[in-house]
């Protein structure tokens, strides 16, 4: 059972309230600081896989329980150690650049690096973007694990195939191609920090 799951029947079955009076209760609880209605729908669905544990603390106090008897038979409960991504948390953890280009997160949010394996269609690309300039330097890299893609970096273009590998500063100006007419492109991208 994942754990949103849990407090879903919790709040269902133990208090037999709705999800707006159950809202209603952390709000007088927490007052302003309390959960908006808009992220515990969204983490009460499974939309959000990574609860933070300010979160995890409004919602336990609202349902009357621990953090520990929240997580007691929970998938959250099996390790301590490591965090398991499952398919349907990924689906649920998607960031869409346009409808030929597609990024599903694989990283949990507490880490300070993101992961996503980005995926575009034949002749689609996706639009330039890069991290801010600031006092952190955020670095991409990227590894294709199907087909080739362009990777445009500043004013250089690299075809990259399946099995290489290309690192860059992303706080310069880039984007990614699909340069195939016929077949699909995916990488995996890993950046350091994240700048979200």
């Amino acid at each position: 059972m994942k754990i949103y799951e849990k407090i879903r029947k919790i709040r269902k079955e133990s208090l037999r309230i709705s999800l707006k009076e159950f809202h209603k209760k952390l709000e007088q609880i927490f007052g302003d600081g309390a959960l908006t209605y808009h992220s515990l729908c969204r983490l009460e669905k499974g939309y959000r896989s990574d609860i933070r544990l300010k979160s995890l603390y409004q919602i336990c106090t609202g349902l009357g329980i621990s953090l520990k008897e929240l997580r007691e038979g929970t998938d959250d409960e099996e390790s301590q150690i490591v965090t398991i991504v499952t398919e349907k948390d990924r689906e649920n953890n998607k960031y869409i650049y346009n409808d030929k280009a597609c990024a599903e997160v694989l990283s949990p949010r507490h880490l300070r690096f993101l992961a996503m394996e980005l995926a575009i269609m034949p002749g689609g690309a996706t639009e330039r973007e890069e991290d801010p300039l600031d006092a952190n330097k955020f670095e991409k890299l990227v590894i294709v694990t199907q087909g080739a893609m362009v990777v445009a970096v500043g004013n250089e273009r690299h075809l990259i195939k399946k099995g290489g590998a290309i690192s860059f500063s992303s706080n310069i100006l880039h984007h990614f191609e699909n340069p195939s007419p016929t077949a699909q492109a995916k990488c995996i991208i890993v950046q350091d920090p994240k700048s979200y």
